[in-house]
């Protein structure tokens, strides 16, 4: 039998330890510690998941921001609070989110580098007893989105949830609890006194959890448009819930509103239930049951949309769609209805081109970054969201677009402390 010397044999077991570690550890090896959450350490993946900018989302209700250029060491942006849906602004200079208490939420901004928040509107209110009942006059807020004057904020909130007289809202004797698209400007203060003097956007159908997903749509020709999504209850029973992707002219309903502005009898646009809304939004996806296409985020040429498409119960996918022009008002003509059949049909005419880039179990939350070479979103792995990129390629001849191959890379290993039902927001 062959002898080794020692020292031959520590230097095999020395080989042997290094290649059973880099088998246990995997690509473990790319992700470095940054911070430490309620449920174990958040690493981030600072070798391989490479981007440009600054992305902003929450650990554990904090804000936090990760910079392209040193993802060893994210800023936290703020303590104590319970932060949500955080939205940068088009020059990079405030960040807007929500804090969240037991019975209500403040909307607030702050400088993108941090700071002290200014609360815009707050949902602060009482408990009223009325009868054998209470009202109660707090105010939820959810999911702000700049407008590109940097100026003006749009957001979901309940607001209006006393406004409405049952007999213009399909009979609704019912506080309205369902969220809709406001608009406010950072220099106003909304308070429970003045609640339902925000601007509305976009109504709702009563019932069924309001509206969710507000954002701008960018880029040269596309003034005044917000893209949302909306569920409701449809006919003919109203027992199925329709999910869908819907655009509108910011100013169509307050254009209305000016023209009677102390008679909501007149005034042409209002929510409702059992199909009794009245609003001037175009869908761009179908109202159909058991179909949920949710989540929009624009390409910063405003040209496509990013959403998601659930499949089934345990499948989303990712799907990328053109966008329609001319759908939600044409101020060459005084009689445009944006409710017309042939609007409506115009709206839904790029559905059908959509195109797929991935599917998986949760899908959630996908955003463009600022050069439109990539996307994030959340993705569902062991139990756990994480945040993960894609490089995205689009075809010269079609405009369609596909994930450039190799390219999908797991960003974050937060340990369950990633906050994936917020928001995130991806700046310059």
């Amino acid at each position: 039998m062959k002898k080794y010397p020692p020292w031959k044999l520590i230097f095999v077991f020395a080989l042997l330890a290094l290649c059973l570690q880099g088998c246990l550890e995997g690509s473990d090896t790319n992700y470095k510690s940054v911070t430490t959450g309620a449920n174990g350490d958040v690493k981030i993946n600072v070798q391989q998941a490479i981007f440009k900018g600054k992305m902003y989302f929450t650990l554990d209700r904090n804000l936090y921001v990760l910079d392209g250029k040193d993802k060893v060491h994210p800023k936290q942006l703020t303590r104590g609070m319970d932060v949500r849906d955080p939205a940068v602004s088009p020059n990079g200079k405030l960040i807007a989110f929500i804090i969240h208490y037991k019975d209500y939420s403040d909307l607030a901004y702050m400088p993108a580098s941090g700071g002290k928040p200014t609360v815009i509107a707050t949902g602060t209110g009482t408990f009223i007893p009325v009868g054998d009942s209470v009202r109660s006059s707090y105010h939820w807020f959810a999911q702000p989105a700049w407008d590109p004057d940097n100026e003006h904020i749009y957001f979901l909130g309940d607001n209006q949830k006393h406004y409405w007289d049952p007999k213009l809202v399909g009979n609704y004797d019912a506080d309205i609890l369902d969220l809709q698209v406001f608009k406010i400007s950072i220099h106003d203060r909304l308070t429970q006194a003045n609640a339902e003097s925000a601007q509305a956007v976009a109504y709702t159908a009563i019932g069924a959890g309001g509206l969710r997903d507000p954002a701008y749509r960018p880029g040269a020709g596309h003034k005044d448009e917000l893209v949302y999504t909306s569920y409701k209850y449809i006919a003919p029973d109203y027992s199925k819930l329709a999910v869908q992707i819907n655009l509108i002219d910011v100013n169509a309903i307050n254009d209305n509103v000016q023209q009677f502005p102390d008679n909501p009898y007149a005034q042409k646009y209002h929510p409702g239930a059992y199909g009794n809304e009245i609003d001037p939004s175009v869908a761009l996806t179908p109202e159909q049951a058991n179909l949920t296409n949710m989540q929009p985020s624009f390409s910063p040429d405003g040209n496509t949309l990013i959403y998601v498409r659930r499949d089934d119960a345990t499948h989303m996918s990712l799907y990328t769609m053109s966008v329609v022009n001319g759908v939600t008002s044409d101020p060459n003509d005084p009689a445009f209805d944006p409710n017309s059949a042939a609007n409506s049909q115009k709206g839904l005419s790029l559905y059908g081109k959509s195109t797929k880039l991935m599917t998986s179990q949760y899908l959630s939350q996908p955003v463009w970054s600022p050069d439109g070479s990539q996307i994030a979103y959340y993705d569902y792995h062991d139990n756990i969201f994480d945040l993960w990129l894609a490089s995205v390629v689009k075809d010269s001849k079609t405009g369609s677009y596909s994930i450039q191959k190799d390219s999908t890379v797991q960003l974050t290993q937060a340990s369950g402390n990633l906050d994936a039902d917020s928001r995130m927001a991806w700046g310059a």
